[in-house]
């Protein structure tokens, strides 16, 4: 149950990961964004007239980008132990161009690959896990609304030490999300307040596996959604300054999972809701970097931080 669980949080981190770049995007103030639009439209013969501003348009091009990140919290299962979770990894990708499309939609394609590893402990057991994830996300922007999808598939190698020795537990993971919000601009973009809502469905599988003592261990799949409404506060400074104020609360609403072992049942076991809040700082660099970091802090069904920083390199 603990292994699946880590290949579980590891799932809804890859959602997070992926709406990355259109979270960066959307701290730029609608002028900012509309910019980005009128490049190649619209030429001055007048150099003093500048219609365009290349220090505030990396998102628009193709580009490429590196994010690592890493999570130190503890996981109070639902009917459970007191779970000790930490999470590491990096994702890379690449985006394309920004597409215009009808009726004053834009979209962006991105692909996606990471490295996942994870550690659980509790009551003399100890597990790490080490796997990867492949994805594809899709965004999608019109005036002060956005949104996002993305769809991806995961595979992990949990390898436990137990009391009766070793044992290795393969798992499949897969899911689909969407991101959706708005953007509503104050003091002529300088604030920006944020509402947004992330929705998830994730499954897990744990492949039945023979463990350290001899017995056969069975498993249906987990099955998981998760609800996440959020509100982000944003301040657009002077020389490519974004710091923000992020808060999120979080719900699992988890399916039926059933394990057994010698035709006994596991008590099942669940992740309780949790809130996370924390701060964030971009900065844009010339006419191709932008770089951020972030720092989480969770309460309630997990409780501990979460720490994720990256660049992204417009081509």
């Amino acid at each position: 149950v603990a292994a699946q669980m880590g290949g579980y949080l590891n799932q809804l981190n890859s959602y997070e990961q992926a709406f990355s770049n259109m979270d960066m995007q959307m701290l730029m103030t609608k002028d900012q964004r509309q910019a980005m639009k009128l490049r190649n439209k619209y030429a001055a013969s007048d150099v003093n007239l500048a219609t365009f501003n290349p220090n505030q348009t990396q998102e628009e091009s193709k580009g490429l980008w590196f994010r690592p990140y890493a999570s130190f919290e503890k996981v109070d299962l639902k009917g459970g132990p007191n779970v000790e979770n930490n999470m590491y990894g990096a994702f890379i990708g690449g985006d394309s161009d920004l597409i215009e499309l009808k009726h004053g939609w834009d979209a962006m394609f991105s692909g996606y690959a990471s490295y996942d590893g994870s550690h659980q402990n509790y009551d003399g057991v100890g597990i790490y896990q080490n796997g990867a994830h492949l994805g594809a996300t899709a965004v999608f922007y019109k005036g002060d609304f956005f949104t996002g999808l993305t769809a991806n598939i995961g595979t992990s190698i949990a390898d436990a030490s137990t009391m009766y020795g070793n044992e290795t537990i393969p798992m499949l993971m897969t899911g689909v999300a969407s991101k959706t919000g708005y953007n509503w601009e104050l003091l002529k973009g300088r604030f920006i307040v944020q509402p947004s809502l992330l929705m998830s469905y994730s499954f897990v599988n744990t492949f039945n596996y023979r463990n350290a003592a001899g017995v056969s261990i069975e498993s249906d799949p987990l099955n998981a959604i998760q609800i996440a409404p959020g509100l982000k506060f944003i301040c657009n400074l002077p020389k490519g300054w974004q710091p923000y104020f992020n808060i999120n609360m979080r719900w699992n609403i988890i399916d039926d999972t059933h394990f057994g072992a010698r035709d006994v049942n596991i008590p099942e076991m669940s992740v309780n809701p949790y809130v996370e809040y924390g701060l964030g700082l971009q900065r844009k660099w010339g006419e191709r970097f932008t770089g951020f970091g972030q720092a989480m802090v969770r309460n309630g069904g997990r409780t501990g931080i979460s720490l994720s920083a990256g660049f992204r390199w417009a081509l």
